[in-house]
């Protein structure tokens, strides 16, 4: 029975039973026939705890729980099989390892997904290391002693949907135990690290046309004593538990080379050398994480400021209460959850600056497959690179669905990486202090190095302010309303300095900017800023620059808030637009300004009735008129201002506002909007854009004109 099981099947047999999985494929299938034959000889009560007569042939398990789960076909279980068995490399006796060659040397340890890096002694040295504990995994009659704790525990968890209730997480050290372990491992065990090696991957493997889209990851464990090691693996799809597998080691050194075999396995990459990742065709791709330092507090919680602080806050409460809502990681986690990325498999503030760039090289790649106008499966190909180094959840989704096959969808995807990219600034700046554990909103606050000074709702400044957020509301955007409830003004650390230079320009204007509330920490202690080379140019409507609006609602659409989640912030700037130069219709280029233009506009036909503008004592231009119909040249219903050097910009006040969204009667209605209009901007519609469905456009489907 056992030769008819591929080669990797044959491994994972014998790695389930805690025996030697090395050799060709005739001496596993002996191994494999030797161990059953002895296995059928044991009474009824042996088998009943756990010894197994027969062999499971996974390619036939089917997963009653994701039918259930699915509400539609079975789903075969995406486990750790690769599909295409691997030869096993060719046994070398440990007395011989003194008399190999280096060239040989380094190709039996690249056999054994080992480091293949360093001097002759040090490639010995590993290889014997990795032979001892490749000797380790076979049986003993010590080994049968106390064969409880040498078997490796496979936990299958049918792929079931990760349930709802929480499920704790315990770091010592810089990385986070998995938190589908046992309690008991949680509570004894960490992962191995050695200097500025943690020996914990997470792997990911996305393919949209196949309905792929599973995890594999890997944990080298360590008792807190230093007395007892394990290979943890855990695989499945992304939203299900999956399926684990907890399997002792004999060494330290043993967990770390069955940690750097595995990693090579699932990956076609050494393990040492993974600064220079190479993707391979059907194989998982590594997520790299952002480790946190050593010395860095551990065991926090999710939510960054503890709910009941020691003392009262040094912070104006004005000030705290804003503090408390942007540095907040649980609504960062719930933010990018919504629009579907997978904060179980890469936790926020993880994933590094390096992943982040990859995700924008990937959708700049979509673009110019989207401009060349490619075809459905290069499309599919790099949707499946993207979701594989951006983690999402699809749940039991068919994955087809999911392709990336047009400029609105891509965009999403831009603005959801943009924000990854915030939150990864904002993990560096919600570290823990120990100074400010009696007051950690202050402690935040001085992290951001940004000034914020409530202004008094009376006052003269908070009048015109409120006067200016009131008149510059859209009538197409009137599925909430904006109220205004506290005002800063805002000063950055160095921002005038760099501001300087176009501080006597003759056009200042205050302009708006609104973003989503996870963004928040970045932008106050970092500036607005440009988006990077890896990004691509056609998801920027006039190029790639920082945007401003004179029409307040159209900031606010790009806050994302909700009925439930109704507070936005939406800033105030004073923006040195110089001599612009005035576009009707997009041009991705546009940043390549002309010469003497400092900034470009994109001209809408309505904007703001010049003769209510307001001008402040330094001479910046407040456009806070009432809409008035003007140019109907271009594509665009509202003006857009863009600049292309941040030191344009000088932050002046930033409003915390509440959305107030209307119910409507029917969401039909909402929906026959959208359908009309995604017709009108196709120019499948010869009907204009007016009357009652102009009027419904709701948040809901952000069609931002």
């Amino acid at each position: 029975m056992s030769n008819k099981l591929r080669v990797q099947e044959l491994k994972d047999e014998l790695a389930k039973r805690g025996l030697d999985t090395t050799g060709l494929k005739a001496a596993l299938v002996a191994r494999l026939d030797e161990a059953l034959e002895a296995e059928a000889k044991k009474d009824d009560k042996a088998s009943d705890n756990g010894a197994s007569s027969k062999v499971e042939d996974k390619s036939t398990v089917v997963d009653k729980d994701d039918e259930k789960a699915a509400g539609k076909k079975t789903h075969a279980r995406d486990d750790d099989d690769d599909q295409a068995a691997q030869a096993a490399p060719k046994r070398v006796k440990l007395e011989d390892v003194d008399n190999m060659l280096v060239s040989e040397l380094k190709d039996t340890l690249a056999e054994m997904g080992c480091s293949t890096a360093g001097v002759k002694a040090a490639l010995k040295k590993r290889l014997k290391e990795a032979l001892k504990a490749a000797d380790n995994g076979t049986t003993s009659k010590d080994k049968d002693k106390d064969k409880d704790k040498d078997k490796a525990i496979v936990t299958d968890g049918n792929d079931a949907v990760e349930d709802k209730k929480m499920v704790t997480t315990s770091k010592k050290g810089r990385a986070v135990l998995d938190p589908q372990l046992p309690d008991h491992i949680k509570q004894n065990f960490h992962v191995i690290e050695d200097d500025k090696e943690v020996y914990d991957a997470m792997l990911n493997q996305t393919n949209v046309g196949g309905n792929n889209n599973k995890y594999y990851v890997i944990q080298a464990l360590e008792e807190d004593g230093g007395k007892s090691f394990f290979l943890f693996t855990r695989w499945g799809r992304v939203g299900a538990k999956g399926q684990q597998k907890l399997d002792p080691q004999s060494s330290r050194s043993h967990a770390k080379c069955s940690f750097e075999s595995q990693f090579y396995q699932k990956t076609n990459n050494v393990w040492q050398s993974r600064a220079k990742f190479e993707p391979v065709p059907g194989k998982y791709t590594w997520l790299e994480m952002d480790y946190e330092d050593e010395n860095a507090k551990q065991d926090q919680p999710d939510d960054v400021i503890p709910k009941k602080p020691r003392g009262p806050s040094k912070l104006k409460p004005e000030v705290e209460k804003l503090i408390k809502l942007i540095c907040n990681i649980n609504m960062m986690k719930q933010q990018m959850t919504e629009i579907g990325y997978d904060a179980k498999k890469m936790p926020l503030g993880k994933l590094s600056k390096s992943t982040i760039l990859k995700g924008f090289e990937v959708l700049k790649r979509i673009a110019a497959a989207l401009e060349s106008k490619a075809s459905r499966s290069t499309l599919a190909e790099l949707s499946s690179e993207f979701y594989t180094t951006i983690p999402h959840d699809f749940g039991f989704k068919n994955m087809s669905q999911f392709v990336i096959t047009d400029a609105p969808t891509l965009k999403r995807k831009l603005e959801m990486v943009e924000a990854l990219g915030e939150i990864e600034l904002a993990s560096k700046i919600l570290k823990p202090q120990d100074d400010d554990d009696d007051d950690p909103a202050y402690g935040h606050y001085q992290n951001l190095k940004c000034k914020l000074e409530p202004v008094p709702m009376d006052s003269a400044d908070a009048e015109w302010i409120k006067e200016y957020v009131s008149n510059t509301h859209a009538e197409t955007h009137n599925s909430y309303s904006l109220e205004v409830d506290q005002i800063y003004e805002v000063v950055r650390e160095n921002e005038d300095e760099r501001y300087k230079p176009f501080a006597g320009e003759k056009n200042r204007m205050l302009l708006w900017h609104g973003s989503r509330l996870c963004n928040w920490t970045g932008i106050l202690s970092q500036g607005l800023r440009i988006a990077p080379p890896e990004a691509p140019v056609t998801g920027y409507m006039f190029g790639k620059g920082v945007y401003f609006a004179d029409m307040v609602s159209k900031s606010a659409n790009y806050c994302y808030t909700n009925h439930t989640e109704n507070t936005g912030l939406l800033l105030l700037c004073e923006v040195a637009l110089g001599d612009m130069r005035e576009l009707h219709n997009s041009d991705y280029r546009a940043d390549k300004l002309p010469p003497g233009k400092l900034s470009t506009k994109g001209v809408g036909a309505t904007a703001p009735d010049p003769a209510q503008f307001k001008t402040l004592d330094d001479g910046v231009v407040v456009p806070m008129g009432k809409p008035k119909s003007g140019s109907k040249a271009g594509s665009l219903l509202y003006n857009e201002y863009i600049v292309y050097n941040t030191a344009q910009i000088r932050m002046r006040y930033l409003l915390v506002t509440k959305f107030n969204y209307k119910n409507w009667s029917s969401a039909w209605q909402e929906a026959k909007a959208y359908n009309f209009i995604s017709a009108w901007r196709r120019g499948d519609s010869e009907q204009p854009l007016v009357g009652n469905a102009r009027l419904v456009i709701g948040l809901r489907f952000r069609i931002l004109l």
